[in-house]
């Protein structure tokens, strides 16, 4: 006689598995959620990651820890998201680095393995100088960019990083020569543009050069609006250099392929309700730091231009990691 019961058994546990996995997703987040950030404490990603922290925990009942994997320009912490459980408890602080690396690197895993849950925001570039450089407009040094036989020189926190690719799209797009000098980290690239060492630089919004006083000299910022915190620099499009040269960074949440889509929806709308609260709002505006009203599908098809424009950059400029 054959014995039944080991066949019914395994068809019990497979009409209880969704169930069981719905149960889970339902009673998310039953444990702290780790919140991976591929950067050392003190950065930006590091910044935005703990201010945000702090808010979610409340909305979720949850402790949301901020875990620094720094390395390999983040990717071993997306690699370490990849690899943790599919359940909700592990999640990636995502930026620049992530669209970039799979055309820099071997990432170790397939990229589709990342799935976007909410863009958080976006940060601006601005276009950077001694503030004794003889360019005194972004057409200047354009025009300069130009005409020099020997190219302009840029400085840039290191290889691949987005101080290095936004030069690089901006040279492209206007036809500039340029020659890249990397250095190890945004700060000491800031300081070859404090001590003139180079002709200009392509970065974020940092207290270096906002406050009074500074060294520094800011052109132009790469966005169709005026930044707040920067109120007498001209937008790209002011400066005459075109509407379309949009450079932006950004911070956004992934998770593991396969995690519960209650769990995707639940996570967003955390976040979402985290950038919402006025104190927040305030500290990302201090940072010239923008929230975006984002979704996990406006996320997703973000993230794929990004990974596609970055690819051709990198390409067509034939750019390595050093």
């Amino acid at each position: 006689m054959i014995n039944r019961r080991p066949f019914l058994a395994s068809a019990a546990a497979a009409l209880a598995a969704p169930v069981m996995g719905t149960a889970r997703a339902q009673s998310w987040p039953d444990r702290p959620i780790k919140l991976l950030v591929g950067f050392a404490p003190g950065g930006a990603v590091d910044t935005v990651a703990r201010l945000i922290a702090v808010p979610m925990s409340e909305i979720l009942g949850q402790n949301v820890v901020v875990e620094n994997r720094a390395g390999a320009s983040a990717n071993i912490a997306a690699a370490g998201m990849v690899q943790a459980p599919a359940d909700g408890h592990t999640v990636l602080m995502g930026a620049f680095a992530h669209s970039v690396n799979p055309s820099l690197m071997k990432i170790g895993f397939d990229l589709s393995e990342m799935q976007p849950v909410l863009q958080l925001t976006r940060v601006p570039t601005v276009l950077l100088v001694h503030k004794d450089s003889p360019h005194r407009t972004a057409a200047e040094l354009v025009a300069a960019g130009r005409g020099r036989p020997g190219g302009l020189t840029y400085a840039s926190g290191g290889s691949g990083t987005a101080s290095h690719l936004a030069p690089e799209l901006f040279a492209r797009r206007l036809g500039l020569k340029t020659v890249h000098v990397p250095f190890r980290g945004g700060a000491p690239a800031m300081q070859a543009v404090m001590a003139g060492q180079v002709d200009f630089m392509c970065e974020n919004p940092q207290p270096t050069f906002i406050a009074p006083g500074s060294p520094i000299r800011s052109l132009a910022v790469f966005q169709p609006q005026r930044l707040a915190i920067l109120p007498d620099v001209p937008s790209i499009a002011e400066a005459g250099l075109g509407q379309d040269l949009t450079i932006r960074s950004w911070h956004g949440l992934f998770l593991r392929r396969g995690t519960s889509d209650t769990v995707v929806t639940r996570l967003a709308a955390a976040a979402q309700a985290a950038l919402a609260r006025p104190a927040l709002r305030a500290r990302l505006d201090a940072l010239g730091i923008e929230p975006v009203d984002s979704s996990p599908q406006s996320f997703a098809a973000f993230f794929a231009s990004e990974v596609d424009t970055w690819a051709r950059v990198i390409r067509e400029a034939g750019i390595k990691m050093e």
